[in-house]
């Protein structure tokens, strides 16, 4: 018989805003190097893995990292749907 599972996993976030602060926050999180661009669709934030693999993430957006160091970038939706916050 087939059976479904969910993966369970702990993430950090922190959600992008356009502040110097919440800037200096996500430098120290994810430790890559990261740009702030201004374009015709809005604020987005570059962080540089290599110079092949980039992670964009637009204001308002989470990025996340998982225990194992993987980054990924969440909605809003997305982090309510799929996770429940922790409190200590």
């Amino acid at each position: 018989m087939i059976q479904r599972y969910r993966e369970k996993k702990f993430i950090d976030a922190v959600q992008f805003e356009n502040t110097y602060e919440r800037i200096t926050e996500i430098i120290g999180f994810v430790g890559l190097p990261v740009s702030v661009e201004y374009t015709s669709t809005g604020v987005q934030m570059r962080i540089v893995r290599t110079p092949y693999n980039v992670i964009i993430v637009k204001v308002g957006e989470y990025i996340a990292k998982a225990d194992d160091g993987t980054l990924i970038v969440l909605t809003a939706a997305d982090l309510a749907e799929n996770y429940d916050m922790v409190t200590d």
